[in-house]
Order: structure tokens, then sequence, then C-alpha cells
């Protein structure tokens, strides 16, 4: 029984592992943090981080009724390169380690740090209110 429900947990995990992948795929967000910070630079735009982990409700409400709409999508990828990670993959620089997630960073291209904090869920008009607002 203990190898069954290992086995489910192991299958799960892959499957949301898979699913944050496939909307950075889908909506255009880099995946990698150095990658991203290169491309901001390039750019002259902000970074804007969405942290999520494998078993977060969450994170996948977060993805698809905020961050898979038009106007948000449009907002973001207009004014910032975005970035989504998953904690749980261990490739996250410690200063932005956080019990909380999902947890949306706006990081500044020229400098490197952090400058607005997201944490939590918000909905659409609220997300959208606190980015229009920086």
């Amino acid at each position: 029984m203990k190898k069954i429900v290992l086995l489910i947990l192991m299958m799960s995990s892959l499957v949301f592992a898979q699913s944050y992948q496939e909307f950075a795929a889908k909506y255009k967000y880099e995946t990698d943090y150095a990658q991203a910070l290169k491309r901001a630079k390039a750019e002259k735009k902000n970074l804007l981080m969405v942290q999520v982990s494998n078993y977060c409700p969450w994170c996948r409400k977060l993805e698809k009724k905020v961050l898979a709409r038009d106007s948000v999508n449009k907002e973001i990828q207009k004014n910032y390169v975005p970035l989504i990670i998953n904690r749980e993959e261990g490739k996250l620089d410690k200063r932005f380690a956080t019990p909380i997630v999902p947890v949306t960073y706006i990081i500044n291209y020229k400098d490197d740090t952090s400058f607005q904090t997201i944490r939590g869920y918000q909905a659409k008009e609220d997300f959208l209110h606190n980015l229009k607002k920086l």
C-alpha cells in the first residue's frame, strides 16, 4: 500500500511539474532566472518572477484565472520579462526563499534587486492594479 501511495505522489508531482512548464511555453514565460535577467537587461524591462510549487492549488488558480487572462498577459508582456519558477526544483536564489506560494516578485533589471512583492493569490483586478501602480 505504501508503494502505491508513493507511486501516486511521484506521478502527480510529474504532472504538476510539467504544468508550469507548459504554462511557461504557452504564455512566453522564461523558466531560468539567469536567462530571464539577461533578457530583461537587453530589453530594459523589469523582471516579473512568479514562484510556484508542485502541490499548490493557489498556484494553479493564479496561473489559470489570472496570468492566463489576455488583459493580464498583455500587461505583463508589454512591461516585464515574465519568469515562472518552481521552487521545488531547487534552482532558486536563497534570497527568494519563502514558505508562501504563489509569490510574485518585481525585480529591477539594472541591479537585480526585488522592489515589489505580491504574496499569495490575488484576483485578476487586484493583480492588475498592483502591476499598474508601479
